[in-house]
């Protein structure tokens, strides 16, 4: 490694760039509704919490994902970084091991000058590799290979890095009469990028976020935190000058915690930055965006393996209007799953939707490829901001419909059932088909398959299947066929679909029918006398005669009357 340079940098402590007294408290936040989630009693409580700091404080609070912080208090006011200039150093290293201009497994080694009378845990003359050097430098604050690093790179090389990341209020000390700098504003700008893996490059973020989280000075962020939660920061102390700042990731999402602090007891300090850190990580937040959904209220069924667009409606049911485009646009995500709740299908890129005012409407469509198993699936939709973070884990809400998919369908039916069954008896089936452009050219074997489906409970209580005939696709016809009603009487729905070998082949019909008991069929052995037709006179009536029979009845000696016994035979 070239450009050694002799030691420059000594811990001096100057007065503030910008003068700290008097301060006024500047807050920036995103708008929000009051009472929407906590992000105002995140404001009221971390407000109380500066106010009552007897020390100046620069604190900046943000969703990384979001395009305003969450809160800020005279962030753009400079301080000496003490130990956050590491952060710098970090970041240029990896821009050079990204760039493959140095190895990890290259060697530094501590001079004599890059020892300090505190915070160097290195002898003069020990040899790390790059890695070693870093973990050091920021795990546990190694002053002697923070020196080392800063005295082989080169100041100027560290600043040139941080100009091209953006990060224009970071400064690097040049020599001993110089200091190290920065705003909590751009220590917030560091940490925000780490977060959306846009530090030097998305591999160096992943890098430098897992070298942040195993951090071993955790007496200020973290302290007041769940043991398993994982933060991803850096400390500072010098003199009169007290920092914390990183990553705290809290179940609803990461937030970049920026607590720069000065002209203070240092215990006191830290107590202030405990107490920031679970302020934040208690903090459940209104959501940048949520909506309502209008979706199928009946069930889809589409093809296996076909593309289909379904369309619905959303609604802006949050406190702030969207844009077509930039940042505050807001997208629509689906997934699909089956009955074991596994994901078998999701967008691709978020749908865009169109500017909505608050409360306003608009339609969406989104294209889906329908899964090739036939079943019912579950698809569910949500919001995603700008940059395609899905926003439900934030406390957005989603929507569900299940539709159902099946082997492609071959022929399209029209059935007429009389409304009215009887029980347990047959009934005309007429079936007018349609064959599809599935069913090709063969012959198909048809038939009818019903369900009669209770309506109070929705469950199917009987089912039959009804012999249709043969079909030669394409083509249409009409089937004559009957029906056997259920042994049920009441109110059914009844729906039909055609089947050929045991396999759906049509959507499903339905139609509201009343089973009846059973018809009755009169004979003359158990009906009355029919009446004589309207104006008949009626018949006269003679005298029965003493001893005489009714008519109709055999006389007492067995003899039908008004016939005359036949004589016996004669030999």
């Amino acid at each position: 490694m070239t450009n050694k340079q002799p030691l420059r940098y000594m811990a001096v402590v100057r007065p503030l760039a910008i003068a700290l007294a008097g301060c006024v408290l500047v807050v920036t936040v995103l708008a929000g509704a009051p009472g929407a989630g906590s992000t105002n009693d995140l404001i009221l409580q971390v407000d109380g919490l500066v106010k009552g700091f007897p020390g100046d404080s620069g604190i900046f609070i943000a969703d990384p994902f979001a395009a305003q912080p969450l809160y800020s208090h005279d962030a753009d006011v400079v301080f000496i970084t003490a130990s956050l200039y590491k952060l710098g150093i970090l970041a240029h290293v990896e821009s050079l091991v990204d760039q493959g201009k140095l190895k990890y497994t290259d060697t530094i080694e501590i001079q004599p000058e890059d020892i300090t009378e505190d915070g160097s845990y290195e002898v003069a003359g020990t040899v790390l590799t790059v890695d070693q050097g870093l973990e050091a430098m920021i795990t546990v604050s190694d002053n002697g290979t923070a020196l080392a690093f800063w005295n082989t790179m080169g100041p100027a090389n560290i600043n040139a890095t941080l100009q091209k990341l953006g990060l224009t209020d970071f400064h690097i000390a040049f020599n001993d009469r110089d200091d190290n700098t920065a705003s909590p504003r751009v220590i917030g700008q560091y940490f925000t990028l780490l977060a959306q893996k846009k530090l030097v490059s998305a591999a160096a973020s992943d890098r430098m976020l897992a070298r942040l989280e195993r951090q071993q000075i955790n007496d200020r962020l973290p302290s007041q935190l769940p043991p398993a939660t994982v933060v991803a920061h850096k400390t500072g102390n010098l003199g009169f000058v007290t920092h914390d700042a990183g990553i705290i990731f809290t179940a609803s999402g990461p937030r970049v915690v920026v607590g720069m602090t000065a002209n203070t007891d240092p215990e006191e300090a830290v107590h202030f930055l405990a107490g920031l850190g679970a302020l934040v990580y208690s903090a459940v937040l209104e959501p940048p965006a949520t909506a309502r959904y209008r979706l199928p209220t009946t069930t889809p069924s589409f093809d296996t393996g076909s593309a289909q667009t379904v369309s619905i409606v959303v609604t802006n049911a949050g406190t702030k209007p969207w844009s077509a485009t930039g940042p505050a646009s807001i997208g629509l995500i689906w997934q699909i799953t089956d009955g074991q709740k596994k994901v078998v299908g999701a967008s691709s890129a978020p749908v865009a939707l169109p500017a909505l005012g608050v409360a306003a409407s608009g339609p969406a469509s989104l294209p889906i490829t329908v899964p090739v198993a036939a079943g019912d699936y579950t698809m569910t939709v949500g919001l995603v901001d700008a940059t395609g973070r899905p926003l439900a884990p934030l406390g957005a809400a989603t929507g569900a419909f299940i539709f159902h998919a099946h082997v492609p369908y071959l022929v399209n039916l029209t059935a007429r059932v009389p409304l009215l069954l009887h029980r347990s008896e047959a009934s005309l089936l007429i079936v007018q088909y349609s064959n599809l452009p599935a069913a090709g050219t063969e012959s198909h074997t048809y038939t009818l398959f019903w369900r009669a489906i209770d309506p109070a409970t929705s469950k199917s209580v009987a089912s039959g299947a009804s012999p249709l005939g043969v079909s030669l696709g394409p083509g249409s016809g009409t089937f004559f066929s009957a029906i056997v009603a259920p042994a049920l009487r009441g109110t059914y729905k009844l729906a039909v679909e055609i089947r050929e070998a045991g396999r759906s082949v049509s959507d499903v019909q339905t139609t509201t029918v009343e089973i009846a008991g059973p018809r009755s069929y009169p004979d003359d052995r158990d009906s009355a006398v029919q009446p004589a037709p309207r104006g008949t006179p009626p018949p006269s009536v003679s005298p029965r005669p003493s001893g005489a029979t009714a008519p109709g009845r055999p006389s007492p000696s067995g003899t039908p009357r008004g016939r005359t016994p036949s004589p016996a035979p004669t030999r």
